[in-house]
């Protein structure tokens, strides 16, 4: 009994070891102008395993679960995969993998408990999908390819199509953890099927390839973290992938992020941060009545979101902070958070 009991504590150890979890937890007052939104929530869970199988070879599986709104929780897979590196500077992922077309970006504004990046919050790519990819480091410079599904990790594929993603890197990768600079590049290209609108039977389909190119920029330094990123979409009319995601045949997307770290202590913090981010989407319809956009996206939307975020111990991190959307020519409006990233 006794053999048994500390192979069942030593193997819970090992497995421990590479066990970690996140959630986003946010209270938004009444006071705030989308009233039906007021209350407490939690926006997202993340549950992640990784270990290395060798010196060659590390899995990484996690769940996400998300908040629907008005529906349930929902758990999904975001990573089943297995890194193989060939050589000390290329590895090959096989599975259900993060995609890199925004990776590099979200690192830079580096605050995703507060809003996920830009491009990943109008939809212009799927954060993970399940597919191939390589990548491959000269010195400086990263270079990443992938072939997936193209549904995203949501979605199991519905299609004879596959899609491309490319991402250039120069400099550091990952500036909310180092010093430094980067720039780089991302493209994706996808063929996708529409119904005919030219009055053919409902059978009918006509094909379209949607494309994003987009480049970035990054500093890190002297208590600050600046990013900068510049997308432009064609034919972006995805909703096969994500319900009420079109857009129009050329749109563009555009965000700025600033983040400084304050240089004085307060009792209650172990550091302390002031953000500031702002985007500006032209979805390229020039009239939205007529069209079956999702409500978050209209042509000249603008997001400001700015606060401060407080480290109060490590695992726990505080933000009172400010969104302020504004749509056309409409009035603009607000909401107030306090949001909460608890982490193991």
């Amino acid at each position: 009994m006794k053999n048994i009991m500390f192979f069942l504590i030593a193997s819970s150890m090992i497995l421990a070891e590479g066990i970690s979890g996140l959630s986003y937890f946010r209270y938004t007052p009444s006071g705030s102008e989308n009233r039906e939104n007021h209350g407490f929530h939690i926006d997202r869970v993340y549950f992640t395993y990784k270990k290395d199988v060798s010196d060659k070879v590390s899995f990484k599986f996690q769940s996400d679960v998300q908040n629907k709104g008005d529906e349930a929780f929902y758990m999904y897979i975001k990573n089943a995969k297995m890194d193989y590196k060939v050589s000390d500077n290329t590895k090959l992922t096989i599975g259900l993998q993060g995609m890199n077309m925004f990776n590099i970006q979200e690192k830079t504004w580096g605050n995703r408990f507060l809003s996920k990046s830009a491009m990943d919050l109008n939809k212009w790519s799927a954060s993970a999908d399940l597919g191939l990819g390589v990548s491959q480091s000269f010195g400086s410079i990263f270079l990443s390819a992938l072939y997936t599904n193209g549904e995203g990790y949501k979605k199991t594929a519905s299609d004879i199509y596959e899609k491309l993603s490319v991402q250039a890197v120069y400099g550091e990768k990952r500036l909310d953890k180092k010093d430094g600079f980067n720039v780089g590049g991302v493209f994706s290209s996808l063929v996708y099927e529409v119904e005919d609108d030219l009055g053919t039977p409902d059978d009918e389909t006509e094909e379209k390839k949607g494309t994003v190119m987009g480049i970035f920029a990054g500093f890190s330094g002297a208590g600050a973290r600046l990013g900068f990123e510049y997308n432009m979409g064609t034919d972006l009319d995805l909703d096969y992938a994500d319900e009420g995601s079109g857009y129009g045949e050329s749109s563009s997307l555009m965000s700025i992020c600033a983040n400084y770290n304050l240089p004085f202590d307060l009792p209650f913090s172990k550091s302390s941060t002031l953000f500031l981010r702002y985007d500006m989407l032209d979805a390229g319809v020039e009239d939205n009545t007529d069209t079956d956009l999702d409500e978050s996206i209209a042509d000249d939307k603008k997001t400001l979101l700015a606060g401060l975020i407080f480290k109060c111990v490590d695992g726990i991190e505080v933000s009172p902070n400010m969104t302020m959307i504004t749509i056309g020519d409409a009035d603009p409006e607000s909401s107030f958070n306090l949001t909460f990233q608890l982490k193991f």
